[in-house]
């Protein structure tokens, strides 16, 4: 065997080991949905007396990777997480310092060949069936108004939110440039702000209390897209229908019949599978 060829052979060996020894003395943690993110990720499951185990969530793991920075640990580090769903209250945040390097990287992945799955929604529990055959949930954090959503998902799939109609469109019947107010008395500037509608369309819209009213959203098409608004106010004298914010494209701007349906609000919640908030 040639020198060269010797020292070729001695040196890829060595580096494979130098490689080897690097990987080998990477930290491992772990996250598992059942964890607790007060543990110290290093065991794959919790340990006989509850006192350790894996860490329950990204946020958890990034935290316990920056205190190990912290304490003078350089890495790699490997957070392998478990498969299940992992509910996200927050976004998480990942800054420089959260990062490695080629020598020392910090990896996330997935424990095994099933995938974890992270979720930003929230479970509603506690449903009950009432007499008139509709089921209902109290939401605490809906109630004192510090949680708000728009969308439910039963069973995998996105539910309808009650609207009306409940197929197709409502068509504005006149666009309004300005109109009188009747309870003030004054001109409003009403470009891209109001409408007057079919005084039908809007009639359950006018038996709404006022907390009520501003929980209905009022979705109107343009020519290739849709402006989704909160409603403000209905004059019902002149059928004018007010949302809280002006909308890009204004009223019947690309012609007339423009389109428009309502939804979120107990009226409207007469087919099956519909839910209103």
């Amino acid at each position: 065997m040639h020198a060269s060829r010797v020292f070729t052979l001695i040196a890829t060996a060595a580096l494979t080991l130098n490689a080897a020894s690097a990987w080998a003395s990477e930290t491992v943690l772990h996250v598992h949905p059942g964890g607790d993110d007060r543990w110290s990720g290093r065991l794959e499951t919790p340990n006989a007396e509850g006192t350790d185990g894996p860490l329950a969530s990204l946020t958890g793991a990034r935290d316990a990777v920056r205190r190990l920075k912290a304490a003078g640990q350089a890495g790699p580090f490997r957070i392998r997480i478990a498969p299940g769903e992992y509910a996200l209250r927050e976004p998480l945040v990942l800054e420089p310092q959260d990062g490695g390097t080629a020598d020392a990287p910090v990896i996330y992945e997935a424990a095994g060949p099933e995938k974890p799955r992270f979720s930003g929604g929230r479970r509603i529990t506690g449903w009950t069936r009432q007499a008139d055959g509709l089921w209902t949930a109290p939401i605490p954090e809906v109630a004192d108004g510090t949680w708000y959503f728009e969308q439910l998902w039963v069973n995998g799939k996105r539910a309808v939110r009650a609207r009306s109609p409940n197929k197709f469109y409502y068509y504005v019947q006149r666009k309004m440039d300005h109109y009188l107010d009747s309870s003030s008395g004054q001109a409003v500037e009403t470009v891209n702000r109001a409408f007057q509608a079919r005084p039908e369309d809007i009639a359950p819209l006018c038996n709404l209390s006022g907390r009520e009213l501003s929980d209905v959203t009022l979705v109107t098409y343009h020519s290739w897209e849709a402006s989704r608004s909160r409603v403000a106010s209905i004059d019902r004298s002149q059928s004018i229908v007010a949302v809280t914010a002006p909308i890009p494209w204004g009223f019947a701007y690309w012609g007339p019949n423009c389109r428009y349906h309502v939804e979120n609000f107990r009226a409207a919640l007469d087919e099956p599978g519909e839910w209103f908030l």
